[in-house]
């Protein structure tokens, strides 16, 4: 028996995105000095207006932390419920996003030879089973046809078992596929796992050593953390890495510039484009990135506020609504983190800065 999985299930809290307390181990991810972002006032009339607006929207809605950076330079930083700039918190499935982004690291480098590679070629476990023949592009892409046992009112379900668990890869590996591959988009937290086990076979790291060598200490980040099933265990790539919002501003501008940061490339450019690019299957989904709009989750969302985003963006998406968005046309990235809200619409923030910034040309 997982006792570890039944005292979690029984301890879990209430605000999972800021009781970083309760995760526990959590290891280490080093970052490279957490340099300042510049900041300066906003300049323009409506942009200033809409501003104003977002920060309301954002404080109406349960946020601990928002971050808007323009051109480079944050305009508008706010903390509620206690957060500072240092706090860190559960960014949950935006963790998804860097698993992503170390696989095109990784293809660049030589470990992985492309999307069209069959997991098989990297998981012996999966060599002699139908699953071997899923490509990465299938996990990628979700729609990879393994069984998606998301159910949270459960300890026996697939999801629960590895996020509550001991044995997050020994869990994902034991996930059947149910359908032939490319038939259905499913958004599951076991392409994910799978995809970080691909990458720590392939590269011969420890998916911790990687993502701070290859990604967390280039983009100048502070140290985060990632929460492991178990000491000196593995970690949950599928959820929890733990950074402060201006990190993940720091993540979205390097996305935002294809790769670039002021040290270097950090991840190829012709991947940052491969990674907006929609399933064709699904339009709203990318290589493990949102790039379009999807319906708002919550019923009480004023639909009559919203429309589809003014120009292309594109998001991170973590449970209870921890974003990044990145609005390449006008040089903008959002973050918001913050338990969960009583509505929300992923349209409203960016459409009313894009706006802001037009009318003030």
């Amino acid at each position: 028996m997982d006792w570890r999985l039944w005292q979690r299930a029984a301890t879990y809290p209430a605000t999972p995105i800021t009781r970083t307390d309760w995760y526990a181990p959590l290891a280490s991810v080093p970052g490279g000095g957490g340099t300042a972002f510049p900041r300066r006032a906003p300049t323009g009339t409506h942009f200033t207006a809409a501003l104003d607006k977002v920060r309301d929207y954002a404080a109406e809605r349960n946020s601990t932390a928002l971050l808007v950076i323009h051109q480079g330079d944050v305009v508008l930083e706010e903390y509620w419920q206690g957060y500072t700039p240092e706090t860190i918190s559960n960014g949950m499935s935006m963790t998804k996003t860097l698993v992503g982004l170390l696989i095109g690291i990784a293809i660049e480098e030589g470990h992985i030879g492309s999307v069209q590679d069959e997991v098989g070629d990297y998981l012996p476990e999966w060599r002699q089973d139908v699953r071997g023949k899923l490509t990465l592009e299938h996990l990628l892409y979700m729609h990879s046809g393994l069984r998606n046992d998301d159910r949270i009112n459960t300890p026996f379900s697939d999801l629960v078992k590895m996020y509550m668990g001991s044995r997050v890869n020994a869990t994902a590996l034991r996930v059947p596929i149910v359908r032939a591959a490319q038939q259905r988009y499913e958004y599951n937290n076991v392409n994910t796992q799978i995809l970080s086990l691909i990458l720590t076979r392939a590269t011969g790291e420890s998916f911790v050593d990687y993502l701070s060598s290859r990604l967390w200490q280039p983009v100048a980040a502070a140290d985060g953390a990632i929460w492991l099933d178990r000491p000196g265990g593995e970690a949950k790539t599928f959820c929890c890495f733990f950074a402060t919002a201006e990190d993940w501003g720091r993540l979205g501008l390097m996305m935002l510039n294809q790769g670039e940061t002021a040290g270097g490339s950090v991840v190829p450019a012709p991947w940052i484009e491969k990674m907006q690019q929609p399933s064709p299957i699904e339009d709203t989904f990318g290589y493990h990135l949102w790039v379009k709009a999807r319906p708002p989750d919550y019923p009480t969302v004023d639909r009559a506020a919203s429309r589809p985003f003014a120009v292309n963006t594109w998001y991170l998406d973590g449970r209870h609504l921890q974003r990044v968005y990145g609005v390449p046309e006008e040089d903008l990235v959002i973050v918001r983190l913050g338990e969960q809200p009583p509505t929300w619409d992923d349209e409203v923030m960016p459409n009313l800065l894009v706006n802001g910034l037009r009318q003030d040309r």
